[in-house]
């Protein structure tokens, strides 16, 4: 990865959920890195996250949809110049976002592991997907953007169903608090190893969350 891989644009107010302390030692940090930068994933793996997240369901939305929820995703859509007409958003959850989503692309998609969490979906989810995200149902080349949100990375999947110019959006809503975080760099490094071409970013704040947009250059 060049030193310029990744321009960084001003940050932006926004809004902090507050001090938690840190969560480097949280067993989906872990994880998180095993997967997107050691391409460990494997049935037992699998079984735990899935296990995890269908026990957070039930709560999620109450304990999840603020109104500043979707402020990151929209600033990196908004300032990444993100267009595309097939859109699939990963660990989509229980759909929290789609309400800001649906409408804004011709096609999108929202897939998890949970089938609980699909189960929660909020009213007006769009078509819903339960899928493991390292081997999608989907043909090569086909989307235009993917969006993960405090979600775990899977470079080889997203490299193989990415369509040429399309974009991938990261956000992490805390920041590198977040269990689920990858910094930008490790982001771009990641997707190199697994897929080879150099990638660039831009990126950014919005309060406590970091996100970025990152394309293949």
């Amino acid at each position: 990865m060049s030193d310029g891989a990744v321009r960084y644009l001003p940050p932006l107010v926004g809004f902090d959920e507050g001090t938690r302390g840190t969560v480097t030692n949280h067993r989906m940090r872990e994880v998180t890195e095993q997967v997107a930068q050691r391409g460990i994933w494997n049935s037992g793996l699998l079984t735990e996250v899935r296990d995890l997240f269908d026990s957070l369901a039930p709560g999620w939305t109450a304990t999840r949809d603020h109104p500043a929820r979707n402020a990151p995703l929209l600033d990196a859509l908004d300032r990444g110049g993100v267009e595309g007409r097939t859109v699939v958003e990963l660990g989509a959850g229980t759909c929290i976002s789609s309400r800001a989503l649906v409408g804004r692309f011709d096609c999108y998609l929202a897939a998890d592991l949970s089938p609980v969490m699909l189960a929660h979906a909020v009213d007006g989810a769009p078509p819903l997907l339960c899928a493991d995200a390292s081997r999608l149902p989907l043909a090569d080349g086909v989307v235009d953007v993917f969006i993960l949100q405090n979600m775990l990375l899977f470079p080889a999947e997203v490299d193989r169903c990415l369509a040429s110019g399309g974009a991938l959006v990261w956000v992490n809503s805390r920041g590198p608090e977040t269990p689920i975080h990858l910094s930008t760099p490790d982001v771009l490094a990641s997707l190199e190893a697994a897929s080879g071409p150099a990638w660039r970013a831009l990126a950014s704040t919005v309060g406590e969350a970091t996100w970025a947009v990152v394309r293949r250059a």
